[in-house]
Order: C-alpha cells, then sequence, then structure tokens
C-alpha cells in the first residue's frame, strides 16, 4: 500500500485556517447578551418602583443592561435613534408608547403595567392566580369557591386561574361580563342567589368588572353585611375592606422580566403574557377579625402592610 507523504509545512496551511475559524466562530457563540431598559424618570424621592425593578433586572440578566430613563416629555424619535440592543425592556406607559414603535424590529417585552398590548410580549404587574390563591388555605380556610367576574381585558388570567384553583382543590366561577351595567347585574345576582361564608369574591385588575368608583363601594357594603370574603389584585382595596390583596414585589417583577427575556430570546414567538409570580400581601386585619378569622404574631409579620395600621 502507498503512502502520500504531507510536508509539515503544508499541513500547517491547511490547520491554521480551520483553527482561526473555530476560534471565530466560538467567540461569536460567546457574544455578551445586552438588554436596554426603558423606564419613566419619575421625580418623587418617595417613588422607588421603577430603580427597584431595574435593580432586580440587573440581578439577574446574563449580559449588559444599558438604562434609559424617560423624561416627562420626550421626543420618540431621539429615543429610539439611541437605542442600540436588538432587546429592549419597556417599562410602565411611558415605556409602552416607545416599545410598541420598536417592537417591529426589536425583541420587546413590558412589564410594569396591568395590561400589556394586543400582539406583545411581558409581565403583568397583575398577581399569578397561584400567588393569589394558595394564601386562601390559611388565611380564609372556611373558603371553598371562588367567584371572579371580568372583562375581556383580563380573559388572558382566567384559563390559568381555573387550573390553580383546581389544583387546590378550589372551584372556581369566571363570569365574562360585555359593560358596566352587566357587571353590576352580575354583582347583584352573586348576592341574591350565590355569596355565603365559603365563597370568596375575587377583584382582578379589570377596568370595567372592578369599577373603583361605581361597584368597589358596594361591592365592599356588601360583602361586610354578608360576610362575604373579599380578595384582590389592587394594593389600596386593603385599606377600604376586602381580607387580603396582592402586592407587587418589583425586585422580583425585574428579576422574572430578566428571566423571560432570556427564555423567548431567538425563540420565533408572536407575544406571550404573563402573570407576576412573586407578590406580598397587604391584610386588613378588622375585616379578617369580622369574618371569624384570627392570625398568629409571626404570621401576621409577614405581610407586607397591616389596615387599621
Amino acid at each position: 500500500m502507498a503512502f502520500i507523504k504531507i510536508s509539515k509545512t503544508l499541513i500547517h496551511f491547511i490547520l491554521i485556517p480551520l483553527l482561526s475559524y473555530s476560534s471565530y466562530s466560538f467567540s461569536e457563540g460567546k457574544e455578551q447578551s445586552k438588554v436596554t431598559v426603558i423606564y419613566p424618570d419619575v421625580k418623587s424621592s418617595s417613588n422607588n418602583v421603577f430603580p427597584e425593578i431595574v435593580k432586580g433586572i440587573k440581578s439577574a440578566f446574563k449580559g449588559e443592561v444599558i438604562t434609559l430613563k424617560l423624561p416627562q416629555n420626550f421626543n420618540s424619535k431621539d429615543i429610539i435613534s439611541s437605542i442600540t440592543t436588538q432587546q429592549v425592556i419597556a417599562l410602565g406607559k411611558p415605556g409602552l408608547v416607545i416599545g410598541k414603535e420598536v417592537n417591529h424590529n426589536k425583541l420587546v417585552v413590558l412589564g410594569a403595567l396591568p395590561v400589556i398590548a394586543h400582539n406583545m410580549s411581558g409581565i403583568s404587574s397583575m398577581a399569578s392566580p397561584q400567588s393569589l390563591f394558595e394564601p386562601l388555605k390559611t388565611l380564609a380556610p372556611k373558603v371553598q369557591n371562588i367567584t371572579v367576574v371580568y372583562s375581556k381585558s383580563s380573559a388572558w388570567l382566567m384559563e390559568d386561574a381555573k387550573k390553580e384553583a383546581k389544583r387546590i382543590n378550589l372551584h372556581l366561577n369566571a363570569i365574562l361580563v360585555d359593560d358596566l351595567q352587566m357587571a353590576v347585574k352580575t354583582y347583584d345576582d352573586f348576592f341574591q342567589t350565590t355569596a355565603s361564608e365559603n365563597t370568596v369574591l375575587w377583584l382582578p385588575l379589570d377596568p370595567i368588572s372592578v369599577n373603583d368608583t361605581i361597584i368597589v363601594p358596594t361591592l365592599l357594603e356588601k360583602a361586610w353585611n354578608n360576610k362575604v370574603t373579599i380578595i384582590s389584585s389592587t394594593p389600596s382595596h386593603v385599606k377600604r375592606g376586602v381580607l387580603y390583596a396582592t402586592v407587587p414585589d418589583h425586585i422580583s417583577m425585574g428579576q422574572q422580566l430578566a428571566i423571560f427575556m432570556q427564555k423567548i430570546e431567538n425563540k420565533n414567538i408572536s407575544s406571550i403574557v404573563k402573570a407576576l409570580k412573586t407578590i406580598k400581601l397587604a391584610m386588613n386585619l378588622r375585616t379578617a377579625k369580622h369574618l371569624g378569622y384570627q392570625y398568629s404574631q409571626s404570621k401576621i409579620e409577614e405581610f407586607a402592610f397591616t389596615f387599621p395600621e
């Protein structure tokens, strides 16, 4: 058998380009991810919501985080021209304005909004059903059923809500309404036929079914008179008399946004909306006592806020 003798010089010319190409490809794959976080510059020493969300994003995002504050009055074209990354996390309503503009050619994730814009991805500030329902087992053990009245704006959450209620052996009765008048009638029917000590009424973040001016005051009065438990996705409702409400954990919100961005990166996804997983609770102890519930001091210390103060 004959062998072809290859000179060391020839081997050198063959291998060096291959090694160089391999090294180049490896370094390209290792390029650090970058994301621009856009959020409103709120001029208030007491408002640390957005800085905390950004802090959470920075702690969880595996790459470089570039922050871009939006002044109260801004020019969209100027802001858009200053975005150099292909990934954008847009926070709050001002962030949404920019997010919509760049969504066609960049990967955009929305946050710090109760409702995520149609055909966009993001994490709603509404607590996940798991975070909202699980505390019922210890804080309102009489409860066996959950009733929620909702409109199209919060319909995206209902499938998960049904699954979560079933998981913890509770029944969810979800009622879709089209307008305020229909919502009022539905609540009237609830208190006439369904309301009891073993049923909790859940108030989601919904501009129609949970109208703060017309619906909520009446619901609270009727619930108190009938000893019906109400839980809410709106923190301010606790002071007004609901048993408990969810309070966003802003650092955890930022961490969830960062992880969510990295999960959908480079995937062909039109839109995904997720609920907020990590929350804290605000509790009305006066309402709890009225409903016949008492908690240990150690349990009370777990709540983010308690009322009356």
